[in-house]
């Protein structure tokens, strides 16, 4: 079995912490079939700030323990994370066979260690598409460089990649053509793979009530849950006029939602959303509950009628995918979607949910209060779904081609080889990476020495006369 150096983000979805968001969901995904497999793992993971107390100090557990597995586990602060002489002695002291990086910042980081060992780069998404969601949201393009930037670190260094869909492959590879990689060396090699979202197969327990009978939904109620982020790809106003709508035509139809916005990518989607309903006449449909701890999570998923995503159909969506529609499937929930991505399409196609159009706040509408009327319907789908999620998505089987690849883990054709298209940029950018980070530290550096500069001179005799003299001239002066 080999030794794995693995980056990821966390809070995992065991921690019970503020929040679990889909890139630690996704982290899990990779570490978990790696671990039961019986390779020796060395995670270090970045901290999502918002999931942890503003006082949180990075942890170093060798030998960390979560049921049967163990695992020497690293857990970061922002500051650690990037530090790279700090990750890179991590590295160098594990001595892995290979190097994985869990989703699109971590193989960042994974492509700035100081290391030989062959790499693979997680894109869990197309991030320049959801670059452009963000620019969008913010009315501003400035953050297209910094995306683009990382991820040509990225896919410069890496030998091997996945995607979270069939699409986002494709994708990737004309990204890979215009990084220089599609080169004489790589002919008829695979880069890339498809590692959908995964479903654990634990079951849900309920431990206790959050719902129905809590005071503003009953027993009787069709409860519509929305559960976890609201970011840049949210249609927020087809929503809530769908939800509008459905609620004139059916008043036991009620809204819940956990979650809420994402400080560190999206903080403009959920407050109009409540500015919207705080203006509706059916704003007591609407029960906005906000982030809840993980461990109550499941008990929404047990409670509610259907679970309900709703994208806009932008290129970040359809090239992407949803890990709470799995959350849902693993509860026996039912789905309801737009359809935009490669899984609703699965959804719609083999019958395990239901789908609507996009930006159709009246197809919506007509289905919701379909499925207000046919609960039992609502109930077969959900089981069907979730034996479907058990059938095609465990965490074994989506990353069966990881799996396989560390075994064996091997640098990619073209490793080592002078990269010739686009050289003048890459080391453009390369350069200017080395003297940002070169000015980083001279600052850290700077800000060190007059720190012991300062301690210094306090302990002088000059310093405490100084001192001593400002205070009794305050003294005469009243």
């Amino acid at each position: 079995m080999g030794k794995l150096f693995i980056l990821g983000m966390s809070p995992l979805p065991f921690e019970n912490d503020k929040k679990v968001y889909g890139t630690g969901i996704r982290t899990w995904q990779f570490v978990q079939p790696l671990l039961q497999d019986g390779h020796q793992v060395c995670l270090v993971s970045y901290a999502i700030p918002s999931a942890y107390n503003q006082d949180f100090s990075s942890s170093h557990r060798e030998g960390f323990k979560y049921g049967a597995y163990s695992f020497d586990y690293h857990l970061l602060s922002p500051h650690d994370f990037e530090h790279r002489e700090l990750v890179s002695g991590l590295c160098q002291k594990f001595n892995p066979d290979c190097i994985i990086g869990c989703s699109f910042y971590p193989s960042y980081i994974a492509s700035r260690i100081k290391s030989t060992q062959p790499m693979w780069a997680d894109l869990f998404g197309h991030v320049m598409a959801e670059a452009q969601a963000r620019a969008a949201v913010d009315q501003n393009d400035g953050c297209l460089f910094h995306y683009w930037n990382r991820e040509y670190h990225i896919l410069q260094q890496a030998d091997m990649f996945s995607c979270v869909s069939g699409r986002q492959e494709y994708a990737l590879i004309g990204e890979l053509g215009a990084a220089g990689r599609l080169n004489r060396h790589t002919l008829g090699y695979d880069f890339s793979c498809s590692i959908p979202c995964g479903m654990a197969a634990e079951n849900y327990e309920h431990t206790k009530t959050v719902i129905r009978n809590t005071g503003r939904v009953s027993e009787d109620d069709f409860v519509v849950l929305w559960t976890g982020g609201y970011n840049t790809w949210t249609d927020v106003d087809t929503l809530f006029e769908g939800l509008q709508q459905a609620m004139a035509s059916n008043r036991s139809i009620k809204f819940v939602s956990t979650g809420g916005e994402i400080p560190e990518q999206d903080i403009k989607t959920y407050p109009h959303f409540l500015s919207l309903i705080e203006k509706s006449k059916f704003k007591d449909n609407f029960i906005m509950k906000g982030w809840v701890k993980g461990e109550d999570v499941p008990n929404y998923y047990l409670e509610a009628d259907i679970g309900i995503n709703i994208d806009k159909d932008i290129y970040e969506v359809r090239l992407g995918s949803k890990n709470r529609i799995l959350d849902w499937m693993r509860a026996g929930l039912c789905v309801v979607s737009s359809d935009v991505c490669e899984l609703t399409h699965i959804v719609k196609q083999e019958k395990i949910g239901y789908t609507f159009s996009p930006h159709d706040s009246q197809d919506l509408a007509q289905l919701l209060i379909y499925l207000a009327s046919h609960r039992s319907q609502v109930k077969e789908r959900g089981q069907k779904g979730r034996q479907y999620g058990l059938d095609n998505f465990s965490y074994g089987l989506t990353a069966k081609s990881l799996r396989q690849w560390v075994d064996s883990p091997a640098h990619a054709p073209d490793s080592g080889h002078r990269k010739e298209m686009m050289f003048l940029k890459e080391e453009a950018l390369a350069n200017l990476e080395d003297i940002t980070y070169r000015q980083k530290k001279m600052i850290e550096e700077r800000d060190r020495r007059l720190g012991e500069l300062e301690a210094i001179v306090k302990r002088g005799f000059v310093y405490r006369s100084y001192a001593y003299l400002k205070k009794l001239k305050g003294k005469i002066g009243r």
